[in-house]
């Protein structure tokens, strides 16, 4: 009984998690305007700090999970 009140909880939690992921990116967009060679970057730094601020919701983007690699 507990797995499923899990899983339902879960699915609810992601749909949630969608919805605040997407509001976050228009804003960063909207906010940092064009993109160009390089600005990953900002923008990972920008929506970091809405989803941090505003959601209290901790955020790692690629380059936080992926150090090795080279983005731009």
């Amino acid at each position: 009984m507990e797995g499923e009140v899990g899983k339902s909880r879960l699915a609810e939690y992601k749909a949630i998690e969608k919805k605040v992921d997407a509001k976050a990116q228009r804003r960063t967009i909207k906010e940092i305007g064009s993109m160009g060679f390089g600005s990953c970057h900002t923008f990972w730094k920008h929506k970091k700090k809405i989803l941090r601020e505003e959601y209290h919701m901790r955020w790692r983007s690629p380059q936080d999970l992926n150090p090795e690699c080279c983005f731009d």
